[in-house]
């Protein structure tokens, strides 16, 4: 589990090392509003959402600042609940060996079982919308319990909802100066921690 830690954090700083080097060209490719290659656009924003130690806070902010706040959060939200659901499939079906002695060795996912053996959808719900919880062990966690497929997508879907529009906002903001995403960030950020405070609570009570 340490490796996997180590790998994931690796991967997420590579991304952004590229993003900073690349930032002009992204900035030049985002101005242009145009749809031609959304189809591509979408195949490679849900590859990057199931890559673990991705940080889709940058992809989501860049595909708000190419399709702006509306259809920028449709791809995100499209894209990442996409993933999420292949990623799903794999370690269902495909890596169940792997992913179960992966959370048997897992303290905090021996912890998540306790909860979602009785209550899935809500904590499913409610992890998608804090960013902090890797989206990576939710979907190996829900492959390896044979989650029903439908519901765990559905949890997903809405639990993403807010997390993708405010990606999309702050990257379609990005022009207006640093200020305007700043303050978002900041009321999103009050959210996440009333949103985090639940679900310390539930996860209280669903051990008592």
């Amino acid at each position: 589990m340490n490796s996997l830690k180590w790998v994931t954090a690796g991967i997420n700083v590579c991304v952004i090392i590229l993003v900073l080097w690349k930032w002009e060209l992204i900035l030049d490719w985002a101005q242009v509003r145009d749809t031609a290659n959304l189809p591509a656009v979408f195949l490679l924003v849900t590859l990057l959402a199931a890559i673990p130690g991705v940080p889709f806070g940058i992809v989501g902010g860049i595909m708000g600042a190419k399709y702006g706040i509306w259809l920028g959060s449709l791809l995100n939200l499209a894209a990442s609940t996409a993933a999420a659901g292949i990623a799903y499939l794999v370690f269902r079906y495909l890596f169940r060996t792997w992913a179960s002695a992966l959370t048997t060795r897992s303290t905090a996912l021996k912890r998540w079982n306790q909860a979602w053996e009785k209550h899935a959808f809500p904590f499913i719900l409610i992890a998608r919308m804090i960013p902090i919880l890797p989206a990576f062990l939710i979907n190996l966690n829900a492959g390896v319990m044979n989650l029903p497929f439908k519901p765990f997508l559905l949890a997903t879907l809405l639990g993403k909802i807010p997390v993708m529009v405010v990606f999309a906002y702050i990257g379609n903001q990005m022009k207006n100066g640093v200020w305007t995403w700043m303050i978002v960030a900041a009321i999103y950020g009050v959210f996440l921690a009333v949103v985090y405070r639940f679900y310390k609570l539930y996860r209280k009570k669903s051990r008592a």
